[in-house]
């Protein structure tokens, strides 16, 4: 398997993880479509950065990604928004707590910090959360 398919399979599991959050209303790679108008609440998922060294010991090349999960609410009422990101976090962080080589497929994976922030509008409240998802991988 390439470098390129491994990493896409590794995003995917990552995705199917958000996906498996119940009432969350969209899940996505990279950002949403506006098209389709906003769906609360919302997990979307990109690369945050990365890197790649070699390792000595058979030549193998370790790397280090870091994905971003990105969770949106927003409510009319503040606390349910920021009850729901809070949720979908910490059901995000317990499944892959709970299977940190992602079914095998990396040497692991573990969330490493997050980050709250809101976004209050005239009609509603919203609250976003980034939880970063360090995985590492030997190729």
């Amino acid at each position: 398997m390439s470098i390129e398919e491994l990493f896409d399979k590794v995003e995917n599991v990552l995705l199917s993880i958000a996906e498996g959050v119940e009432g969350v209303e969209e899940v996505s790679v990279s950002e949403p479509s506006l098209e389709r108008g906003f769906k609360s609440p919302r997990v979307f998922i990109w690369i945050r950065d990365g890197e790649m060294r070699d390792v000595t010991i058979g030549g193998r090349r370790m790397h280090s990604w870091r994905f971003e999960y990105v969770i949106d609410a927003v409510s009319g009422d503040p606390r349910i928004a920021y009850e729901q990101v809070k949720r979908i976090m910490w059901r995000i962080y317990s499944e892959i707590m709970n299977d940190r080589s992602l079914g095998g497929l990396v040497k692991d994976a573990r969330p490493i910090g997050f980050e709250r922030i809101e976004a209050p509008s005239g009609k509603a409240y919203g609250h976003r959360i980034y939880l970063l998802v360090e995985v590492l991988v030997e190729a």
